[in-house]
């Protein structure tokens, strides 16, 4: 693999982490919020649902792509 490749999948690699960061202080601060203000964490099942896949698919990437950086060798 060429060096421009592979900064190329350690920079997707990075950024596939950080959005599941995100994703992660989101779900932190809706918990936090319902938790707070409201007392109960029950409420919007379906948006901690579509958070909770998307996290999944961001750290699923980002595993992907650490396989591939792997596989290709130095």
């Amino acid at each position: 693999m060429s060096e421009m490749a592979g900064l190329i999948l350690r920079i997707m690699r990075a950024s596939a982490l950080a959005a599941a960061a995100f994703v992660v202080l989101v779900i932190a601060i809706e918990l936090w919020t319902k938790w707070r203000v409201q007392g109960e964490v029950g409420e919007n099942i379906g948006f901690m649902a579509v958070l909770l896949a998307m996290l999944a698919g961001c750290l699923w990437l980002a595993r992907a792509i650490s396989r591939e950086i792997i596989k290709s060798g130095p």
